[in-house]
């Protein structure tokens, strides 16, 4: 949805919405039931920690495009899943590890498309995807800094 297509009744509701959030998250420090991570939020922003805020922000961002990049490429893939899969990420890339049956053309073009399509649609928000695929006779074991989704 574009900032034109939003109404004057949906931005009053998500104002609502925001201070509700606001006066809730404030009752729970004030009372001691916060979760430490709404504290530390909170101490951030009131104490101009522009340093910190950014890193926050970064950080939730990464968490944001990695699950939603994982999770479309899964989509893509859905019962065509190479027999070995897992997953890493850095800063701005989800690293994915393939392992494809022995001269599986047809996979391993399904992987890179699917990639193509990832790339396509994240760059745009500082985010690409990166494959490495090996053929089953390869004999190459998931590195360890990967996360297994598939073995």
């Amino acid at each position: 949805m574009s900032a034109s297509t939003v109404n004057s009744s949906q931005t009053a509701v998500w104002f609502d919405d925001l201070i509700s959030t606001l006066r809730l998250h404030e009752l729970q420090i004030a009372t001691g039931t916060a979760e430490q991570r709404i504290k530390e939020f909170y101490e951030t922003m009131i104490s101009n920690n522009f340093d910190e805020m950014f890193r926050l922000g970064k950080a939730a961002s990464q968490e944001f495009f990695v699950k939603k990049i994982i999770f479309e490429y899964l989509q893509m893939l859905r019962d065509k899943l190479p027999p070995k899969l897992a997953f890493d990420f850095n800063d701005s890339e989800v690293l994915v590890w393939a392992e494809i049956e022995d001269d599986n053309e047809e996979q391993e073009q399904l992987l890179t498309q699917a990639e193509a399509k990832i790339n396509s649609r994240f760059h745009l928000y500082g985010f690409d995807m990166e494959s490495m695929i090996v053929e089953k006779g390869d004999k190459i074991p998931i590195p360890n800094h990967y996360k297994i989704f598939r073995s």
